[in-house]
């Protein structure tokens, strides 16, 4: 049965918002999410060709029915006129545009907590996002997050006591030693990956242990929450927020 419960203190992280059931990074997906009472996102960040953060998961702009260009070979006014709704569904999101993180921040204020990827190539991605969110005054609603260890130490250059979090596969000793040089909030392995020893041997490292990668058919999507809930972990994101609770 659906929801399924979790912790009182368990983080219910919608994945790009409510990704499952409006498109990724757009404005109706971070509604809906809220809608289902769900506080906190993940969102993708890369630079448009002139400087400015934009919301995007692909590094090209293929999957969303615009051709094989890189987003960050485009500049944020042609960026931001893209429909970004069409791919997903030509009936319910049609002409929905792409978002810029300001705009993000500007409609949804304190109202939410952002874990915020730094997707892009661009080296001076952190420095840019973490402008962004220090003047909308939101650093303490903001957990920075990456694939990219070299994203991660540059924004703790920057940031000494900020929220960082690394996404990884899962937790060998090089990948541990390599965490705990970053003080980090959040250590982030897949999901099919996570156990009860695993997730304390990241707790040797960060300070919470937060899953992603639930995805699949609904079957293995339950198994996957179920594994994440069992082994100890902290939160996860996850495209269908509304079936945990």
């Amino acid at each position: 049965m659906l929801p399924i419960p979790v912790p009182p203190d368990f983080r219910i992280i919608a994945h790009r918002g409510a990704s499952a059931y409006a498109p990724e990074n757009t404005k109706p997906a971070f509604e809906l999410a809220q809608k289902m009472g769900i506080s906190e996102v993940e969102l993708d960040t890369q630079l448009s060709a002139d400087g400015m953060v934009v919301l995007c998961h692909d590094l090209t702009l293929e999957r969303y029915g615009h051709g094989e260009r890189f987003v960050e070979s485009l500049s944020a006014e042609d960026l931001l006129s893209l429909d970004m709704g069409a791919w997903f569904s030509p009936y319910f999101f049609a002409g929905i545009p792409m978002l810029s993180l300001d705009q993000l921040l500007a409609g949804f204020t304190d109202t939410l907590v952002y874990h915020i990827e730094l997707k892009g190539r661009a080296k001076t991605l952190p420095e840019v996002v973490l402008k962004a969110v220090v003047e909308r005054n939101l650093l303490d609603n903001v957990i920075f997050t990456s694939f990219s260890y070299e994203h991660l130490l540059r924004m703790r250059t920057l940031l000494s006591d900020g929220r960082l979090a690394w996404l990884v596969d899962a937790f060998d000793p090089q990948t541990l030693d390599r965490a705990q040089a970053l003080n980090l909030f959040q250590l982030c392995p897949r999901a099919d990956q996570v156990t009860e020893e695993t997730v304390n041997r990241g707790r040797t490292a960060a300070t919470k242990i937060r899953a992603w990668g639930i995805s699949g058919t609904p079957q293995e999507v339950r198994r996957l929450i179920h594994q994440v809930i069992d082994s100890g972990c902290d939160g996860m994101t996850i495209n269908w927020p509304d079936w945990v609770g």
